[in-house]
């Protein structure tokens, strides 16, 4: 198991962002807040994501895919990185001490904390190992702080976690507060407006320029479409939620 989890994480360092639905995906997974003196990410990284971007390498198996999947099927990764920001750019990064101290993962109002290794099957904690060292070559020197809290994922209930279920969960990094309403739209079809023919993302019932109610887009209607999704920061996200989403 441990070869193919490298084989995950060599294709995980050799993969281009270039594709649009691996840059939506990252856009919807990723949250950053940027302070005069901080930076703060959070990436939660899905199993999902792993297969949006293995499904089309020939070098993966669907039997290594398989096994990787069940591997971290009990488990939520999140990659988490705070720097302090130096007057001509330097950046300081907080270790895992502070990171653990300065984050909460709330899930239906609950704390869940991130397990110890001894928590953790050990095909988890070589995926999490392998991957620390590997994100500091891509990232350079802010990499080098990215630390990765791994949770429990109940396999049934309502703390279970699913990119692809209705849902949500909050996390809070060094006071910056970061939501996540599930489903994904990244990974749902895209959905349309019939009169406008703009393209928005698959968890948008309603266009939030017109308030016209939205339809799934078919294969036929890719041509004719011109793809506008909204800019949505921190702020504007939760007020698109409320009239636009589920």
């Amino acid at each position: 198991m441990k070869q193919t989890i490298f084989a995950f994480v060599i294709t995980f360092l050799s993969i281009s962002a270039n594709g649009a639905d691996l840059q939506k995906l990252i856009q919807d997974t990723q949250r950053l807040a940027q302070e005069p003196s901080r930076v703060t990410l959070v990436w939660w990284i899905p199993n999902e994501f792993w297969e949006v971007v293995l499904r089309d390498n020939p070098r993966v198996t669907e039997e290594a895919r398989t096994q990787f999947s069940k591997a971290m099927n009990d488990y939520l990764v999140f990659a988490v990185v705070s720097a302090d920001m130096g007057p001509f750019g330097g950046m300081s990064p907080k270790d895992r001490a502070a990171i653990e101290a300065n984050t909460e993962f709330l899930v239906g109002g609950k704390v869940v904390v991130p397990l110890k290794q001894d928590k953790m099957s050990a095909d988890a904690w070589n995926f999490v190992t392998m991957m620390k060292p590997m994100m500091a070559n891509m990232l350079g020197q802010f990499g080098q702080g990215v630390e990765f809290l791994v949770y429990p994922n109940p396999p049934n209930g309502a703390q279970r976690i699913s990119a692809m279920k209705q849902g949500s969960f909050t996390y809070t990094a060094f006071g910056n507060r970061f939501d996540w309403r599930l489903p994904l739209g990244s990974l749902l079809p895209p959905k349309i407006d019939a009169k406008t023919k703009q393209v928005f993302p698959g968890d948008y019932l309603y266009n939030p320029y017109t308030g016209e109610r939205l339809s799934e887009k078919s294969v036929q209607q890719d041509g004719a479409a011109n793809e506008r999704r909204p800019i949505r920061s921190e702020t504007n996200r939760t007020s698109e939620a409320a009239g636009s989403r589920r």
